[in-house]
C-alpha cells in the first residue's frame, strides 16, 4: 500500500500525518514514501518501532532536551540534494558554496547531538551517525571560522588577494579615465581566477558528495522518527508484539482507540471507551445496535494496522498484531455519489475487486461495515451470508458488520453489548421504566448509556433492536413511535411464524 491513498481511504490517518511536527522538507518528503512493512520484514519494522518507543520514554520523563536541539537544527536545513549534482559537473556559485557549507556546519552539530542522544538511550543496535563532513568544511572554511556565509577567499589564492587589493588602492586614488581602465581591466582578472577557484572548490567537494547525500538521508530519518515518537507520546500509542509471520494469523488488542474520535469526544467532556478485541483468519460477524460503535471500530482497526505498517506505534494499551499485503476498509461515505455510482454499485465494484485480490493470494485485514445495507433487505442478506462462505476460504482476516439477521453460516460471532439500561440516570425513569411525560436524553446522554464492548456470541440470532427504544429515549414523536412499535410488532410475529 502506499501511504498517499491509505490517507484517502483509512479514517483518522491523514489527520495524525497531519500531527506530525516535521521540521524539514526533506523529512516530509520521506514521510511522503514510506515503506509498507510486509510478512518477512518484521526484524526491520520491530528495530524502528524500537527507536521510536526509546525516543517517546524520553519525551514522558521530561528528558527531551536533546530532541528538542535535534529538531531546532532540522528546521534549518534546506533541500540543497540539487547542488549536490552540480557539485559533481563543477557547476556552482556562491550561494551554491555557501548552502554545502553550512549544511556541513549543521551536519556536525547534529552527529554531536546525536552522539549525545545514544548516549542516554540504550538502542540496539546503535543507529549511524552523521558522516564526518570535517573536510567538506575545510575546503570551504580556509580561515576556520566556522561561521555559516561563504564567499571566495583571499586564502584561496594570493594572485587573488594582491589584485583585489591594488582594486582598493585605485578606489582611494583621483578617478581618472586611466583609473577607471585599470580598475575594470583588474575586476575582469579577478572574476577570472575566482571562477577557476570555483571550480577547484567543486573538485575538492566531489569526494564529500556521498557523505553528504547520507546526511541529507540521516536528517529526514530522523526528523521523522522524532515526530513519531512525539506524536506516540501525544496520543498514547504503544510498542506492539509483532508475530513472525509463521504462526497462526491473528490480532489482539486491549484498548484499543482511535486517537482522533478519542481526543474530539474527550475534549467535548465526553466520554470514550476504549475495547478489547481478537480477532483471527477467517471471517467474523459482527453486529450491533444503532450508536454502539461499530463503525468507530472497524475504522480504528484499519488505522491502528496502517499506523503499524507505515512504521508508527499503535492506538492501544496492549497489542499483538501480524503484518498483511493489503488492508481494505469499507465504510459507506459520499465519495461514491459524487462520483455518478450509487453506493450499492460503487461498494459491489470494490468488494469484487477484493475477492479477486484474496483468491489470487493476497493476504489481507478486510473491514466491512454494514454490507449491502443499501439494496433490499433479503437480497442484502444473502449477499452477507454468501460472502461470508467465500471469506472462510480465502486468506485474510475479515470482520462484516451488518443489520441483518439471523446469519445462519458457521461463523465467528462478535456482537457490541450497546445501550445499557442500568447506565440510565434513575431520575429521568419511573417504576414502570417508562420515561417520565415530556422528558427526553439528548445525544451525549445516550452515547453515555452506550457500552462499547465487544462480547463473543454463540448463537445465531437477529442483531440487537434497540433503535426504537432509543428513538423514545430521545423524545420523538410519540405517535409516531407507538405505529413504528405496532408495526415493528407484527413484522417479528410473521418472521418467527
Amino acid at each position: 500500500m502506499e501511504i498517499s491513498s491509505a490517507k484517502e481511504n483509512i479514517s483518522g490517518l491523514a489527520h495524525l500525518l497531519q500531527r506530525l511536527d516535521l521540521q524539514s522538507g526533506v523529512g516530509r518528503q520521506l514521510l511522503s514514501r514510506s515503506p509498507w512493512y510486509v510478512k518477512g520484514e518484521e526484524a526491520r519494522l520491530l528495530q524502528e518501532l524500537s527507536r521510536i518507543e526509546t525516543l517517546r520514554n524520553l519525551i514522558g520523563k521530561g528528558q527531551d532536551a536533546v530532541l528538542e536541539k535535534l529538531k531546532r537544527k532540522f528546521s534549518q536545513v534546506l533541500d540543497i540534494r540539487g547542488t549536490f549534482g552540480l557539485i559533481k559537473k563543477g557547476d556552482v556559485d556562491d550561494v551554491q558554496l555557501f548552502e554545502v557549507k553550512r549544511f556541513a556546519l549543521l551536519t556536525a552539530d547534529c552527529a554531536a547531538l546525536l552522539t549525545e542522544l545514544v548516549r542516554e538511550c540504550a538502542f540496539h543496535p546503535v543507529p549511524e551517525n552523521f558522516p564526518d563532513l570535517s573536510g567538506a568544511v575545510a575546503v570551504l572554511d580556509p580561515r576556520g571560522e566556522r561561521l555559516p556565509a561563504f564567499y571566495i577567499y583571499d586564502e584561496y589564492s594570493p594572485l587573488l588577494a594582491q589584485k583585489r587589493n591594488r582594486i582598493q588602492e585605485l578606489a582611494r586614488l583621483e578617478q581618472t579615465e586611466g583609473v577607471a581602465q585599470e580598475t575594470a581591466s583588474l575586476q575582469e582578472e579577478c572574476s577570472a581566477l575566482e571562477h577557476g577557484i570555483r571550480l577547484d572548490l567543486a573538485r575538492q567537494l566531489s569526494p564529500y558528495v556521498e557523505s553528504l547525500q547520507e546526511a541529507m538521508r540521516l536528517v529526514a530519518y530522523w526528523d521523522l522518527l522524532i515526530a513519531k515518537a512525539y506524536l506516540a507520546f501525544e496520543y498514547g500509542m504503544v510498542m506492539p508484539v509483532l508475530q513472525n509471520g509463521q504462526t497462526a494469523v491473528k490480532l489482539h488488542y486491549q484498548g484499543l482507540f482511535h486517537p482522533v474520535v478519542k481526543q474530539i469526544l474527550e475534549e467535548k467532556g465526553h466520554r470514550y471507551q476504549s475495547i478489547d478485541i481478537s480477532l483471527q483468519s477467517g471471517a467474523c460477524l459482527f453486529t450491533g445496535a444503532n450508536m454502539s460503535g461499530k463503525t468507530v471500530l472497524l475504522k480504528s482497526l484499519a488505522l491502528a494496522q496502517c499506523l503499524l505498517q507505515f512504521g508508527f506505534l499503535v492506538p492501544a494499551r496492549q497489542a499483538e498484531m501480524t503484518l498483511f499485503s493489503h488492508v481494505e476498509l469499507l465504510v459507506q461515505d459520499n465519495q461514491d455519489e459524487e462520483r455518478g455510482l450509487s453506493s450499492f454499485g460503487a461498494e459491489i465494484q470494490r468488494l469484487s475487486r477484493i475477492l479477486q485480490a484474496l483468491k489470487q493470494g493476497t493476504d489481507m485485514l478486510l473491514l466491512i461495515d454494514e454490507l449491502a445495507r443499501t439494496t433490499n433487505p433479503t437480497e442484502g442478506k444473502a449477499i452477507v451470508c454468501a460472502v461470508l462462505d467465500a471469506l472462510q476460504e480465502l486468506p485474510c482476516v475479515a470482520m462484516v458488520s451488518t443489520h441483518y439477521g439471523p446469519i445462519p453460516n458457521p461463523v465467528r460471532r462478535l456482537r457490541v453489548r450497546g445501550f445499557r439500561e442500568d447506565w440510565m440516570n434513575a431520575n429521568l425513569e419511573n417504576v414502570s421504566g417508562k420515561m417520565p411525560e415530556g422528558a427526553h436524553f439528548d445525544l451525549s446522554r445516550i452515547q453515555a448509556c452506550m457500552d462499547y464492548s465487544v462480547e463473543e456470541e454463540t448463537a445465531q440470532g437477529n442483531p440487537p433492536a434497540e433503535a426504537l427504544r432509543i428513538a423514545r429515549l430521545l423524545g420523538f414523536d410519540a405517535e409516531v413511535l407507538e405505529r413504528a412499535e405496532k408495526y415493528y410488532g407484527t413484522s417479528e410475529k410473521n418472521n418467527k411464524a
